[in-house]
């Protein structure tokens, strides 16, 4: 865990990548699945400090995809933070740089809104009032 982190949860993230040494026959069964997300769900934990938004793949993942499982995003660097219908959960989209950042989790919607307060305590903006 990190020392500072506002909030930690198991997580999982969405990533264009691809699974590491499936073979022929599981390989074609992950083509639709990797085509309707756009990617892979990789499994790990998901940590929100004063001045990053973190991802890290656990060690199972880590091992069974090829390509970068991790992100750790500037909170200054954040565009925008939205919710959006998930199976199970509802989905964190984090928008920053130009890119989307997505994870799933319990409890989704209330981290969506600790994001939003942590990014704007580091602007040093009030928060924005939610509809």
């Amino acid at each position: 865990m990190i020392p500072d982190a506002i909030d930690s949860r198991l997580a999982n993230a969405l990533f264009d990548v691809r699974a590491a040494g499936v073979g022929r026959v599981v390989e074609p069964a992950l083509a639709p699945l990797r085509a309707m997300y756009r990617g892979l769900w990789v499994g790990g934990r998901v940590t929100l400090t004063p001045t990053e938004y973190h991802f890290h793949a656990n060690g199972m993942n880590r091992s069974v995809h090829e390509g970068p499982v991790d992100f750790v995003i500037p909170l200054v660097d954040v565009d925008e933070v939205t919710t959006r219908f998930g199976v199970g959960t509802s989905l964190v989209v984090v928008h920053a740089g130009g890119h989307e950042f997505t994870i799933r989790c319990y409890g989704s919607r209330k981290f969506a809104e600790r994001i939003r307060v942590a990014v704007a305590a580091a602007r040093g903006e009030a928060p924005a009032p939610q509809v």
